[in-house]
Order: structure tokens, then sequence, then C-alpha cells
């Protein structure tokens, strides 16, 4: 006796929507893009503000900052520095010139 063949779902999910879903070392700089994208090309937020608006928590944003380090400017004194977000890397050049 044979067993029957079992064909797979039409609508399988793959490995990439897997990874689309769990992957923070995907899913968080995704985020982060996106959140690039919606500030537009003159916007900026601070950082706390910049993390709601992505949807990411701040651990996991931490562990990604640094593969945006263009995107970002410090502001403030070295007792109580800020990062402010930018959407476009020569608006945040601009401003790191009046800092």
């Amino acid at each position: 006796m044979t067993s029957p063949k079992i064909s797979p779902p039409k609508n399988a999910k793959t490995l990439a929507d897997f990874r689309a879903i769990h992957d923070k070392s995907y899913v968080v700089p995704q985020k982060i893009k996106a959140g690039l994208e919606a500030l537009g090309k003159e916007g900026w937020e601070y950082e706390m503000d910049f993390m709601r608006l992505c949807g990411v928590s701040s651990t996991d944003f931490a562990s990604f900052r640094s593969d945006f380090l263009e995107h970002y400017v410090i502001v403030g004194g070295a007792s109580s520095p800020k990062r402010v977000w930018v959407g476009s890397k020569a608006i945040a050049e601009k401003m790191r010139g009046m800092v």
C-alpha cells in the first residue's frame, strides 16, 4: 500500500516570510529605514520620538543604531547629549555644521 502524496498548500509561507517576521537583524533595520522615509528629506526627530515612530524597542534600536551613523546628529553638551535623527544624510551633515 502506498501513502498518499501530500502537496504543500498553495500559499505556503517561505523562509523569506519567516525572516520578515522573526529575524531581528532584518526586521529592525527595515523599520528604521521606514522611519527615515517617514521623516522625509528635511524632517528630523529626537531619538525617543524616532524610536516610537519606527515601532522599535530601545534595546533593539540600540543594537542597530550604528548601522545608521550618517542619519543622526549628536546635540547638547557632554553631560546630556541627545541624538537627532534626520531623514536625509545631506541635511544631517548640514546640521552637524550648525552645532
